[in-house]
């Protein structure tokens, strides 16, 4: 290439450079942008009832995307013909106060993992600044935990969850009462089907956000 054709092309490479930018196209010069983190693993066991609702536990405190994923992992999915799908149901007088106010919004019922999925995004963005922690415990109103079918249990729990701002008691922000169906499949176990009501200490419209997961569900859409 002779040096008369190297400096008549130099001009119309960065004329065509520049025009690529203005376009919009990628600069081949530039690195890639680092992808948003993720936030620590968060462990998934679901070798048993307990150690399912540990994990969503734990997820829930999180607040990740890792999270995220642990969360949905402890609820059932249908992948082929015949396996069970997660579903849950609303407390009715939650269902209805919130209806009353949604502007006509709908409430999908039952409420399926698809829409699942959103919860997970409202609750953790109810007290962002704050940790959080997520407590399953026995309800004691309604019994033990029982097989009503092979590698199937029904099981009672309440659930709270604590906002700990620095130097102040924790706050709950989210309570209820669930009805779960659990299933064994094979060494998995996982939840598809989760009843709510709502915990009669705060009622269905308390004085600040400790509303049960029917309310946190339907606020997600």
């Amino acid at each position: 290439m002779t040096r008369t054709f190297r400096l008549a092309l130099a001009p119309a490479l960065a004329l065509s450079l520049l025009l690529l930018l203005l376009g919009g196209c990628t600069n081949p010069f530039k690195p890639a942008d680092p992808e948003p983190p993720s936030g620590d693993a968060v462990p998934e066991d679901f070798s048993s009832i307990d150690a399912t609702l540990g994990t969503m536990a734990t997820a829930i405190q999180a607040r990740t995307t890792n999270g995220a994923n642990a969360y949905i992992h402890a609820f059932a999915e249908s992948t082929v013909a015949g396996q069970r799908a997660f579903r849950a149901f609303h407390d009715p007088a939650a269902k209805a106060a919130w209806l009353t106010n949604s502007g006509g919004q709908s409430a999908p019922e039952p409420w399926l993992l698809v829409n699942e999925r959103g919860l997970y995004s409202e609750l953790s963005r109810i007290r962002p600044n704050d940790a959080y922690i997520f407590l399953f415990t026995p309800d004691a109103g309604n019994g033990n935990d029982e097989e009503i079918a092979t590698d199937v249990w029904s099981v009672h729990r309440h659930y709270e969850l604590f906002a700990t701002p620095l130097n102040t008691d924790p706050v709950t922000i989210a309570a209820g009462f669930a009805d779960l169906l659990i299933q064994k499949d094979g060494a998995r176990w996982t939840i598809f089907e989760w009843h709510d009501r709502v915990d009669p200490k705060y009622g269905v419209n308390p004085p600040d956000t400790q509303r049960s997961f029917t309310y946190y569900r339907l606020e997600s859409q």
